[in-house]
């Protein structure tokens, strides 16, 4: 069965290099097979009201 794991982050050099971290972290943690993946790009209403823009990764998975 194919699941669906997104992450997303803002558009930061940091925070894209956590996202990294993070999905790599995920990836080593779950031993899964890449089904397929995509990216997006959006703006989002932050705390207060203000837009971000953000970046989103969908990764679709089997578990080995």
């Amino acid at each position: 069965m194919i699941k669906l794991k997104t992450f997303f982050s803002k558009c930061t050099p940091q925070a894209i290099d956590y996202l990294d971290e993070h999905v790599n972290d995920w990836l080593e943690a779950n031993k899964v097979k890449i089904v397929f993946t995509n990216q997006a790009f959006g703006i989002v209403e932050g705390k207060g009201g203000q837009k971000e823009p953000q970046l989103f990764v969908n990764i679709w998975y089997e578990k080995e």
